[in-house]
């Protein structure tokens, strides 16, 4: 897979956090980032997709109720 480098601004506090993790968990500070933000996109698309599906059960039973 092809990787991009992307620059993000932390406090000097998620940064202190960041790399006490990384240490202990003996990863690097862009390997927990990169699993933070798969974890962030998974989390978002099921968010999104449920909201989908609940809009397309409000909007059916809506329609039920109109003549056709």
């Amino acid at each position: 897979m092809a990787k991009t480098v992307t620059s993000v601004r932390l406090s000097d506090e998620q940064t202190r956090a960041l790399d006490s993790i990384a240490e202990r968990e003996e990863r690097s500070r862009s390997w927990l980032i990169s699993k933070a933000v798969d974890e962030f996109i998974a989390r978002r698309t099921q968010q999104v997709s449920q909201l989908v599906t609940e809009a397309g059960r409000a909007e059916s039973e809506t329609n039920r109720g109109e003549p056709q």
